[in-house]
This record gives C-alpha cells, structure tokens and sequence, in this order.
C-alpha cells in the first residue's frame, strides 16, 4: 500500500507520476475520486475507476460523463482488480508522454501517417522483417533487458520498460503479452524498427 502521506502528495499534483496514480487507485481505492481528477489521471486509469473503483470513485467520474460503458464497456478479460490496474498503468507511457509532449506526439502520429506505405510495405514482408530481426543492445540504466522486453508478462514492467528503455522498444512491440493501448502508442512513434516489430505480430 502506498504511504498514506505519499498518497495524498501524489493526488494533489498536476504533475504526478502517473504509475503511481495508478498504483494509488489498486492498492488505496480510498482515494480513488482524488485520482480521478488529476490532470495526470490517463482515459485507460479513469476506465479501471469507473468499473472497479469505490462508489464515491465511481460517482465522481460519472458527474464528469465518464463511466465503464462511456469507455467503451466494461474491460475486457480482466479475473482480477490487479490485472485491470496493471494493465490500466501500462498505458502510462502514451498518457504521460503525450501529457508531456503533446507537440513531439503530434509530430510523431504525423509521420506515423506519413510512413503508412512503408508501414504495409513491412506487412507485406513479414518474413523478411522477422529474420531481419535483431535483439538490440540494452543501454537503459535500469537494468532492463532485450530478454525481458521480448518475453515478461508482468503490464507494469512492459509499461517500464517502454518508458525508461526506448532502445527496447522494438522488443516490447514484439512481445505477445504487451496491452493493445502500448501497442497502438508504439505505432505512432514512426520508428521503422518498431513498425517492422508491429507488422510482424500481424
């Protein structure tokens, strides 16, 4: 559980991180509305509210028009409140840096559009692209490793490893376990390795 004073810090930021609002909303769910309202608070984390928060939680969002089925209906293939927080932070990366960034996302979804021939090209050669493929060298700080992009199940170390590793990027785009809402942010980034990484998956 998050310390209760750090807690209260966390909800009270415009610029709080936002895995931890996340990790607040699981393990505090007494602070679920105080998420809810934070600027950082990203559409997947406010999804995961509005199905599995406290009743006050639930009631705050909807008095701003947002509820499980305003997200496009309940979560889907969730057995356990920490899978859907899980999942719910892993979308961080996209959040936070289109919170932080919003003209460096802009530029990248633009030549996202810009790259779609080359992207269908990267289809339409997926066997090239996959023995093309090669493990990059791991540079992050943080210890996070090709092996581990390419293979962990665990949504908040994906999210991690987006974030903090993006030389492990194509990796993580490879990776079956990663969340739909990553995926979908890594194609915007415009990065031929990853998009090579994405058309594979296809």
């Amino acid at each position: 559980m998050v310390d209760y004073d750090a807690a209260v810090a966390a909800v009270q930021d415009p610029n709080a991180d936002p895995i931890l609002l996340a990790k607040i909303a699981y393990e505090n769910p007494e602070f679920g509305a105080n998420v809810a309202v934070n600027p950082r608070c990203y559409p997947g984390l406010k999804r995961w509210i509005a199905e599995f928060g406290d009743e006050r939680a639930r009631e705050t969002l909807a008095q701003y028009g947002f509820t499980a089925d305003a997200f496009g209906g309940p979560v889907q293939d969730q057995e356990a409140p920490e899978q859907a927080a899980q999942q719910a932070a892993e979308q961080q990366p996209a959040d936070a840096y289109a919170a932080a960034q919003p003209a460096a996302v802009q530029s990248a979804a633009e030549q996202y559009n810009a790259a779609q021939p080359a992207a269908d090209q990267y289809a339409a050669q997926q066997p090239a692209a996959q023995a093309a493929f090669e493990e990059p060298v791991a540079t992050n700080p943080y210890g996070f490793t090709a092996e581990q992009a390419l293979t962990t199940t665990d949504q908040m170390q994906i999210a991690q490893i987006a974030q903090y590793a993006p030389e492990l990027r194509a990796c993580i785009a490879r990776n079956p376990n990663t969340y739909p809402a990553l995926i979908e942010w890594l194609g915007q980034l415009g990065d031929p390795a990853i998009n090579a990484a994405l058309a594979f998956r296809q």
